[in-house]
């Protein structure tokens, strides 16, 4: 329990004071001996104990009412699992919000409300309870304070409208601290409202380390708040677009899309295909959670070069991941990163046929790109060379994360101490020749390298050995073959049609490999990228979007489709924005992770329950109303115990005498 009037509670003292007025009581009436009234406390000893009782009733009902009286008007709050330090909010603490506005956070409650707009209806109702008039907020939009005028703002959806863009807790939180730091408040309360989704909160981040030392400066007079929200048993389904194209003159449309489901249960999922004004529908099988429509062939009457549409599921407890907007071209390569230790113009020739190549030498004169700018505008790397370490690996880690696809052939010399997420070469093997499979080819190779590692097996030898394997990553896929690419006279890359085939497997299982011709993930980067191409709003016009507001869309925060004006008579370029990938997989950072990020900083764990889902009356609530009616029962139960006993004595003699 907590107080908003602290300093009502001084008067606490003041329950000794029926006390001290009975003692005073009792010295103004002293006890003088009478030998004739020794008869009659003879007579009433027997009903002195108890009328002793009721006086000691009367004196403790008296100071329970001034107790209850002085609890009042200190004006209690029902806190729940938490304490609120109210006291000193009022008195001029500052409040800073920090709003999660992701997807993960659109997912409904029992009542309908999505959890952030009921975090916020709570929040709002508990600020004013407390008296705050103002607040400060730093939402996963903007990412910067924005002090409101009022708590009833928070409410507003021009400020706190949903966003398709992912939401950088570690970032926000940084900047909140920062903002209490050039603001000298050392008294502050930071909510947090988020659902503590992994891909927002990024554990993996180096900016916790700054949020560490920032809440050591800051001291213990900042306190955390995290809003948590309880589990369901509703079950929620996604849907991504992983591949579109246009052939035969730009009549067809080939689309691949993935579905997954909270429900392992074995089921049909109907998918539905807008595109051209018209609806195509098609159910896809659901295995494990898991459904995958490749290449489905969709016949349209445009004979434009680009067309665009909407994939959607029917809607389920989260409507923000039931649907997906594509554009597709005649003229569709996806980008491929090419690294190579050594020479391999198998690789170049073959990346390049199934890809857009993009190609960098690791022993070139000039040094390359940084790893880490040229995957941001890829779909899949090919790489050759020692396994990647260091500052690449973890580039590439963060790559399969967001969905890219990595394709591994080893180096001419094998440092067999070296491995990549648990994957690692043996030495070379170059005896005789041996047929291999790599379903439905089969081939011989002259070399091959073993390979260590827990993999599901795509080729292997006819004993039985793996020659190349693939492993998930988040949700992304890394492919490791233990071939010789390096020899041009090599019988492996002589025969190149295996080669061929599993550098197009291996890119088309990219979920990145959406993201070409302008396809954009909805980011505070997509943002940038649009404001640099975007110089008036006359040239973008939206074409379909999950929202009403046109420049919110063009902000690249919100999913849809922009038709951009360019400076060339071929019509206007495409550019489709979606959530990330990432937002579709439902994983929490546990407790023991959240202590870690932060040691020194203590979260109160404020857990949305049933009470406030059903009624929004916030995470506090005055009791006071509670406590006037102890004062009432109070006063009427210390008038009853004054009333004068009811005379029943009679006298006997006389009634004898008569």
């Amino acid at each position: 329990m907590s107080f908003l009037r602290l300093g009502a509670l001084w008067a606490l003292p003041l329950i000794l004071l029926p006390i001290v007025i009975h003692l005073i009581h009792r010295r103004r009436h002293p006890t003088v001996p009478w030998a004739a009234m020794m008869f009659l406390e003879r007579a009433t000893r027997s009903r002195r104990g108890g009328a002793k009782l009721k006086r000691y009733l009367v004196l403790a009902t008296r100071m329970l009412v001034i107790a209850a009286v002085v609890f009042a008007l200190a004006r209690p709050l029902s806190s729940g699992m938490f304490s609120v330090a109210a006291g000193r909010v009022v008195s001029g603490g500052t409040v800073v919000v920090l709003l999660d506005r992701s997807p993960s956070m659109q997912r409904r409650l029992a009542n309908g409300e999505t959890r952030q707009q009921n975090a916020l209806s709570n929040l709002a109702k508990t600020l004013q309870t407390l008296g705050v008039k103002r607040c400060t907020l730093i939402d996963s939009v903007s990412a910067s304070p924005i002090e409101l005028r009022s708590v009833e703002a928070l409410m507003q959806a021009s400020t706190v409208a949903a966003a398709d863009s992912s939401a950088d807790l570690p970032h926000m939180l940084r900047e909140g601290l920062r903002y209490l730091e050039s603001a000298d408040r050392s008294v502050a309360d930071v909510w947090v409202c988020s659902d503590r989704a992994i891909h927002d909160w990024d554990p993996d981040s180096a900016v916790w380390k700054e949020i560490e030392s920032l809440v050591r400066q800051l001291g213990r007079g900042v306190r955390f708040h995290l809003v948590e929200f309880p589990n369901d048993d509703q079950v929620n389904a996604s849907v991504a677009v992983t591949g579109t194209r246009l052939e035969g003159q730009g009549r067809g449309l080939l689309i691949s899309v993935a579905v997954q489901s909270e429900s392992a249960s074995e089921t049909m999922m109907p998918v539905r295909v807008s595109v051209g004004g018209v609806t195509h529908s098609v159910d896809v099988p659901l295995v494990d959670g898991k459904a995958e429509l490749i290449d489905h062939a969709i016949e349209i009457s445009s004979s434009d070069d680009q067309v665009f549409g909407e994939v959607s599921i029917e809607a389920d407890v989260n409507a923000a991941d039931d649907q997906w907007f594509f554009t597709a071209s005649a003229s569709q390569k996806r980008p491929v990163a090419l690294v190579t230790a050594t020479p391999c113009l198998a690789l170049d020739v073959a990346t390049d046929i199934v890809g857009r190549l993009q190609s960098d030498a690791v022993d070139a004169t000039t040094p390359p790109r940084p790893l880490v700018d040229r995957l941001a505008t890829v779909s899949s790397l090919v790489w050759q060379g020692p396994l990647p370490s260091g500052d690449e690996a973890a580039a590439i880690s963060e790559f399969l994360r967001r969905g890219g696809s990595v394709v591994f052939f080893p180096p001419r010399d094998i440092d067999d101490s070296r491995a990549f997420e648990g994957v690692g070469w043996n030495q070379w093997s170059r005896d005789q020749a041996i047929r291999a499979s790599f379903d439905p080819w089969e081939f011989t190779l002259d070399a091959r390298c073993g390979i260590e590692g827990q993999l599901v097996q795509l080729a292997s030898t006819v004993d039985g050995d793996l020659v190349a394997g693939k492993i998930r990553v988040d949700a992304g896929t890394a492919w490791f073959c233990g071939t010789d690419v390096m020899d041009p006279d090599g019988v492996f890359v002589k025969n190149g049609l295996v080669l061929y085939g599993l550098l197009q497997e291996a890119i088309d299982s990219s979920l990145l490999q959406n993201q070409i011709q302008g396809s954009l993930v909805a980011s505070a980067e997509s943002q940038l990228t649009l404001e640099a191409e975007i110089k008036d709003a006359s040239e973008a016009s939206l074409l379909i979007s999950s929202s009403t507001q046109n420049e919110f869309v063009a902000s690249g925060h919100q999913a849809g489709v922009l038709a951009i004006k360019g400076d060339s008579d071929a019509g206007p370029r495409l550019v489709a924005i979606n959530r990330s990938v990432g937002e579709s997989v439902d994983a929490k950072i546990d407790d023991a992770k959240l202590v870690s990020l932060v040691p020194s900083l203590s979260w109160n764990r404020v857990e949305v329950g049933d009470a406030q889902v059903d009624s929004n009356r916030g995470f506090v609530r005055e009791i006071w109303g509670m406590l006037w009616m102890l004062v009432i029962a109070g006063m009427l139960v210390e008038a009853w115990l004054t009333l004068p006993a009811k005379r029943t004595a009679v006298i006997r003699e006389r009634g004898a005498a008569s």
